[in-house]
């Protein structure tokens, strides 16, 4: 063990801005220990080796025996994950991909990747060809993937891939619960990586690196909902800032036990429940390898606060949404601190209110990204939390709302209460993605970041975010939020989840479309929303005179609605019906609206190739689509 500082046992209260001033009158430097982020993990697992680092259970099941690893073991694993992968050529600037759900050698892998040179956690769910993509674009030595597991295509889609990866990158497999063994994978032991980790000292590295603070320690892609990832830079300077940064926000202590509820290829699982718990020596429970995607997790999540004394409740909008449907029945929830986060900023006001009113719990809205190693906002936890606003900015870093000009520079800083694009510069701030070629107009020529998503600032510092530029609704020039309609239609109580997006119409250019999920037993019509939308939304152009009911609300990775693909959807119901009318009954055809090469929409409009009069069939589609701005592309099939 090293001479570490000791874990600190309290934090300051953080109640307003000055708070944050507070904390930002000695230099930075005082309160990082060490740039290297490894010093914070490592001081994380020195503080109680003994104790559980992480419960890892199957099932979400109060009942099952979990997998528990302790501090102690975690550290050794760890050690002989780096030394493995030293020993197979990772240095510095090389890749360690894992594609791997949610189980114990997760951590271990990317603990020593990070060791040994960068670490990067993938979406098990993307498809072969952007993995492929990730695995050239990172600079990949070593590979971890599961082997054949039932409920799991990762092997078979690795697999289809496996003639394409580089010829230098080394496949590790990892056995899964319930999977087959590795003979039966087609490999034999030399590929197992537990079997490689056990033939490694876990007692030290068997390597020094002599780490600089805009070193590289991990990369982290993007959704990808449109196209290949981003691959997002992420330095041990932003890791080892947020590891004190987040920690004193949020009051992190040692004492705290956390539900691992995001996957490690999104930035709040990778740092939050990876990076970050272990740097303040907290304990972890993984509810199964699927996190909050499990589906055992909302039923049981209670009687899971209630065994393993949960001290700090964080999740997304729709889990919140169903855990205010699915309140405590009797189970001792006593070990919850008065406030949770919500890691979403379009997260409706109503949401909040309802989960607060039922469970008890404040939410604290977040505002953040992967380009800024999480957070950069949050509501103060011992102030006014203001819902609706995502609170704060963090210390020693500059969130501003700006007024770009054409060339994409910064004109001027906004007013108070007047929307801008926010605009992030500090510390914890991505120096880049890995690809150059997609940094070109990211930042500021002074160093900020711009993040697409438009805000306004009060009086008393608090952020507001009022929208993404691209989720905006302009009906005839009048700019709509969707959270406006959202959060109406989510007062109603027969509905669980909503998202508005807009759809295309010739004359207002855009009209606004609300999707709701409805909550079990529910006897609701689209009719009684649409009147109960118009009585609700304050705005009278914002009220929809469309809401579809889906069975079930389209999410994305990380649990939030997927409006990319409901715009979509809205699109080619839009164009179905006013095509319907401009080329008669007796033309069959079909819509399909998607992102073209450069992620534009394109409407492409199918038609069986036996149709008469093609040449009148194309006059009349190009004039109706003539009043739209989306391109279209006619495919006869």
């Amino acid at each position: 063990m090293s001479n570490w500082p000791p874990l600190p046992t309290s934090h300051p209260p953080i109640r307003t801005l000055a708070d944050i001033e507070a904390l930002e009158m000695p230099p930075l430097e005082s309160h990082i220990f060490s740039w290297n982020v490894n010093d914070w993990i490592r001081r994380g697992w020195d503080k109680d080796p003994k104790k559980v680092a992480i419960h890892f259970l199957q099932y979400a099941d109060p009942y099952e025996t979990p997998e528990s690893v302790t501090y102690e073991q975690l550290r050794h694993r760890s050690n002989q994950a780096a030394n493995l992968f030293y020993s197979l050529g990772v240095r510095a600037k090389d890749a360690v991909l894992l594609v791997l759900p949610t189980v114990p050698q997760l951590y271990c892998a990317q603990f020593g990747g990070i060791a040994a040179g960068v670490a990067c956690c993938v979406n098990w769910m993307l498809k072969p060809a952007q993995v492929l993509d990730l695995v050239r674009n990172a600079g990949t030595k070593v590979l971890v993937v599961p082997g054949p597991t039932p409920g799991y295509d990762i092997w078979e889609n690795i697999q289809s891939i496996r003639d394409q990866l580089p010829a230098d990158v080394r496949v590790l497999t990892v056995r899964m619960p319930g999977g087959a063994k590795i003979a039966a994978s087609g490999f034999d032991s030399a590929s197992d990586f537990d079997t490689l980790c056990a033939a490694q000292p876990g007692e030290r590295l068997l390597f020094e690196r002599d780490i600089g603070p805009d070193d590289l320690a991990g990369y982290v892609h993007s959704s990808g909902t449109t196209g290949s990832p981003k691959l997002v830079q992420l330095t041990h300077r932003c890791f080892s800032f947020k590891c004190w940064a987040n920690a004193v926000v949020s009051g992190l202590l040692s004492t705290d036990s956390l539900f691992v509820t995001n996957p490690h290829f999104h930035i709040a699982g990778f740092f939050g429940r990876g990076i970050l718990s272990a740097a303040w020596g907290v304990t972890l429970v993984s509810p199964g390898p699927q996190g909050a995607r499990g589906h055992n997790f909302i039923a049981n999540h209670w009687k899971l606060v209630e065994k393993y004394r949960i001290t700090h409740f964080g999740g997304v909008p729709t889990m919140l949404a169903m855990l205010a449907k699915n309140p405590p029945k009797g189970e001792d929830i006593s070990s919850l601190g008065p406030h949770g986060t919500a890691g979403s900023a379009a997260m409706p006001v109503e949401i909040a209110r309802e989960f607060e009113r039922v469970i008890g719990i404040r939410t604290l809205l977040t505002y953040g990204a992967t380009e800024y190693t999480q957070n950069v906002c949050t509501a103060p936890r011992d102030g006014e939390p203001r819902y609706g606003s995502v609170g704060l900015r963090f210390p020693y870093t500059s969130v501003k709302t700006v007024v770009l000009g054409g060339d994409g520079e910064i004109e001027r800083e906004c007013r108070t209460g007047e929307a801008g694009v926010v605009a992030v510069k500090g510390p914890g701030v991505t120096p880049g993605y890995v690809d150059p070629g997609q940094n070109k107009g990211v930042f500021t020529r002074g160093g900020y970041f711009k993040s697409g998503d438009l805000g306004r600032f009060d009086a008393e510092g608090y952020l507001w975010i009022t929208g993404r530029a691209k989720d905006l609704i302009i009906r005839s020039g009048h700019n709509i939020e969707p959270g406006v309609i959202e959060n109406a239609l989510l007062k109603h109580p027969e509905v669980l989840l909503c998202a508005a997006v807009s759809k295309p119409d010739a004359y207002a250019g855009e009209l606004p479309v609300a999707y709701v999920q409805l909550v079990k037993g529910a006897k609701a019509t689209s009719a009684d929303l649409v009147a109960f939308a118009a009585q609700h939304v304050p705005e009278r152009p914002a009220a929809p005179k469309e809401v579809i009911i889906l069975e079930a609300m389209p999410l994305t990775d990380v649990e939030k609605a997927d409006k990319p693909r409901l715009r979509y959807d809205a699109a080619e119901r839009a164009f179905a019906q006013v095509l319907a009318a401009a080329l008669g009954l007796e033309v069959k055809f079909s819509v399909r609206a998607g992102a073209d090469e450069s992620q534009a929409t394109t409407i492409t409009v199918s038609i069986p190739g036996d149709t008469a009069t093609r040449a009148e069939v194309e006059r009349r589609i190009a004039d109706t689509m003539k009043s739209y701005t989306l391109r279209h592309v006619i495919n006869w099939t």
